[in-house]
């Protein structure tokens, strides 16, 4: 990674840490992203996050893997944002809210796949846009801490 766009990605941490610490989630979507737009220097000419190139990189489902015309795509994080904030809120809870543990958080669920409006509308129809399967949090399901279970829970298949 470039120099400039690592430190970028830390000062885009240093943000989520900020408002992981203070208790205020509400654009945690948007540091997320400039984090990860910057971590894999998917920038503009002037140095911006560009999330467009998100759709270059993301992994694709079965259905999206041939069509090109992003706008019969959508992306969507692997693990649902209301998840991972509640990762990070647990963090806070048990003190642990370190830039560190935050980053570790982040670089293990933060992932994004892209499918089809077809698809997108079908997990939202199952009510696992912002959630997981229940299954996702019990130890004797299959599904326990899965980052697929959700799309596996509605048929959508991802690319290997």
């Amino acid at each position: 990674m470039s120099e400039i766009n690592s430190f970028n990605a830390n000062l885009e941490l240093q943000h989520i840490y900020l408002e992981v610490y203070s208790e205020r989630y509400r654009h945690l979507r948007t540091f997320l992203e400039s984090y990860y737009c910057y971590q894999h220097e998917l920038v503009t000419k002037q140095g911006k996050p560009d999330w467009i190139q998100i759709f270059n990189i993301g992994k694709r489902t079965v259905a999206a893997h041939h069509i090109q015309e992003r706008k019969l795509l959508v992306r969507e994080m692997m693990m649902p944002l209301s998840v991972i904030t509640g990762y990070l809120k647990t963090l806070v809870r048990d003190d642990e809210a370190t830039i560190e543990n935050i980053k570790a958080v982040i670089d293990e669920h933060l992932e994004y796949v892209i499918m089809t409006r077809e698809e997108h509308a079908t997990l939202v129809k199952a009510g696992l846009k912002e959630a997981m399967p229940a299954g996702y949090f019990q130890a004797s399901h299959s599904h326990y801490c899965y980052i697929n279970a959700r799309f596996d829970a509605v048929g959508i298949t991802l690319l290997t």
